[in-house]
């Protein structure tokens, strides 16, 4: 089972990955597409195979996340520089964004062959890296309004706990992430980030740490990588 939740918009599919249906042992069981958690890396690479026949892709590049705002425009396959969000307009070359609790995101313009990822975990919201994802398929020629974002699953409001002085960082910055002194909702401030800039939003359901079927940092320290894939159909539909 690699799918934990599907969306087809326009010409693109996009897929956030379970935990299950790949090689690697445990801690990283089973389809873990990290390379830098410690799997085997033969494993990873056979994982990442997986995930592109599941989506029908020529070619599948992979986030190297590192919790900033910078975006990348690929056109290759394989692992990418180190950025926080990736974009391509190429047919058939699917994007991975990897996470764990982290908040994974998919973009689609279904008025062009733009499509992009992304992923945010608190320092990511506070910088805004859904803007900055945004903003790279505007200067490819896209519209904010005709952009889809899809989140995938990510660690809820109520078992994500901090420290206060890290939820005051976001009272200016992004509010809507706020619960209250000690709980941060990173979905609600991606969400919110998205929307202000006016794109649509679909959120799918699921926990990252209370659902066995992702892969969760706070749940196991030590564990695989998830993420949400997308890829634009070779033939335009």
């Amino acid at each position: 089972m690699i799918p934990f939740d599907s969306r087809h918009i326009g010409s693109a599919s996009i897929v956030a990955l379970s935990r299950h249906g790949g090689v690697s042992a445990d801690p990283f069981g089973t389809l873990n597409v990290a390379r830098y958690v410690g799997d085997n890396p033969d494993d990873v690479d056979t994982n990442i195979e997986r995930v592109r026949v599941a989506l029908q892709a020529d070619g599948v590049a992979v986030m190297s996340a590192e919790h900033g705002r910078t975006v990348l425009r690929i056109i290759d396959a394989g692992q990418a520089p180190p950025a926080d969000g990736l974009t391509t307009n190429v047919r058939g070359l699917a994007l991975l964004a990897l996470s764990a609790d982290c908040v994974p995101v998919a973009l689609v313009d279904v008025k062009s062959n733009n499509i992009g990822v992304f992923h945010a975990g608190w320092k990511g919201v506070l910088a805004n890296v859904a803007g900055a994802a945004v903003d790279q398929l505007v200067d490819y020629g896209s519209q904010p309004g005709n952009i889809y974002a899809v989140i995938g699953p990510a660690i809820c409001a109520v078992c994500y706990e901090v420290d206060e002085s890290r939820t005051a960082l976001f009272t200016d910055v992004n509010p809507a992430a706020i619960v209250d002194a000690r709980h941060l909702d990173l979905v609600a401030g991606v969400h919110h980030s998205l929307i202000e800039l006016g794109v649509t939003v679909d959120v799918m359901n699921g926990c990252t740490r209370e659902d066995d079927n992702l892969f969760s940092y706070r749940r196991h320290s030590v564990t695989g990588r998830g993420g949400i894939a997308v890829v634009l159909s070779k033939v335009e539909s």
